[in-house]
């Protein structure tokens, strides 16, 4: 019997307003890349929330997953992530809950607290505490989603005896994954019974160091009792005729990607392509580099990163049926089944 891994998209949306592409016209552009990927098979689609730059220009996941959702008809959909520690628990609840209806029971929740310092000196929210903020607003969030009446006197936020009006159709509630950058959150993740997220290339220097987080989470999940969780690791994909193809039509697109990343350490191309951090070459190549992945990891999910540094419409469709057609076959060879729907 095959090993199994759903395949799944992530977009940051990134943009750069010397593309000459206005921000409502690459809205457009992700949409029809989200509709031809639900005609491929894919599995599901993450979308990440950031605010105040154009590194990501999705501040409210939940409207524009909203748009997604009427879209496509059976395509998963989820903020990567969703930043509570910057919104209002009760409404964080209450705008999933009725996205998770809109969609017919499609939501894939996945919540972080943040990382970027002027994303938390905007919404001025000291940094120092967004692991005690996090704690306390998931808490508040899971139990409306079960459609529990709460009355909370924390430290960040106070209410009395609070319910929301429109519940999720997934019961008790959406499944949850955590985002972590440390093994240590990894851990905390695992010990609570929730699913794990991680997007490698911002989190270690090369492939072998996931090792530590994901070995911490099953560590975690073996004390919770409940190891059928999942983990969901990310990786920027290029999919070409060969290595050097890939590296020669992509190069664009990674170079904007790359510088434009506040925070991130510096890295050459050269250091990204030997890092393992990347799935770039032939099907071939990415076929190989993912069933190192599997072998390491063992991921029950990918999310492949095709759009980063606003690729064209038709090289983002190429590489995602290349993924489709050919990387999965290649693995398939391997014992390893790309798990799309029919």
């Amino acid at each position: 019997m095959m090993d199994k891994i759903k395949p799944e998209l992530f977009w940051v949306v990134d943009h750069y307003p010397d593309s000459g592409i206005s921000k409502g016209e690459y809205y457009e552009q992700i949409a029809r890349e989200v509709e031809y990927a639900e005609k491929l098979g894919y599995r599901g689609v993450w979308i990440a929330e950031h605010h105040f730059i154009d590194y990501g220009i999705v501040p409210s996941a939940p409207i524009y997953l909203t748009y997604l959702a009427s879209r496509t008809s059976r395509i998963r959909l989820g903020p990567a992530v969703s930043t509570i520690v910057f919104r209002n628990p009760i409404q964080v609840a209450e705008e999933y809950s009725l996205l998770d209806t809109l969609s017919k029971g499609r939501l894939n929740l996945a919540v972080g607290s943040g990382y970027l310092k002027h994303e938390f000196e905007g919404f001025n929210v000291p940094l120092e505490a967004k692991r005690e903020i996090f704690d306390e607003a998931l808490d508040i969030i899971i139990k409306l989603m079960r459609g529990e009446k709460i009355t909370v006197n924390g430290k960040y936020f106070k209410y009395e005896n609070i319910g929301i009006n429109v519940l999720p159709m997934q019961k008790p509630h959406p499944p949850i994954w955590i985002a972590v950058l440390r093994a240590e959150a990894a851990y905390h993740v695992g010990k609570r019974g929730f699913n794990l997220m991680m997007i490698p290339y911002a989190t270690v220097d090369k492939i072998d160091d996931i090792m530590p987080v994901v070995n911490s989470f099953r560590e975690g999940l073996k004390e919770s009792r409940n190891e059928e969780k999942e983990v969901s690791l990310s990786f920027h994909t290029h999919v070409a005729n060969s290595f050097h193809d890939a590296v020669e039509t992509s190069k664009e697109y990674i170079n904007r990607y790359v510088f434009s990343r506040l925070y991130a350490k510096r890295r050459t191309l050269d250091e990204l392509y030997g890092s393992g951090l990347l799935l770039f070459g032939s099907p071939e190549d990415v076929a190989n580099q993912i069933y190192k992945i599997y072998k390491l990891a063992r991921p029950s999910r990918l999310m492949f990163l095709v759009d980063y540094g606003m690729k064209p419409y038709d090289m983002v469709i190429d590489i995602l049926t290349k993924i489709r057609e050919k990387v999965a076959k290649h693995l398939e060879d391997k014992g390893i089944s790309l798990d799309f729907a029919d």
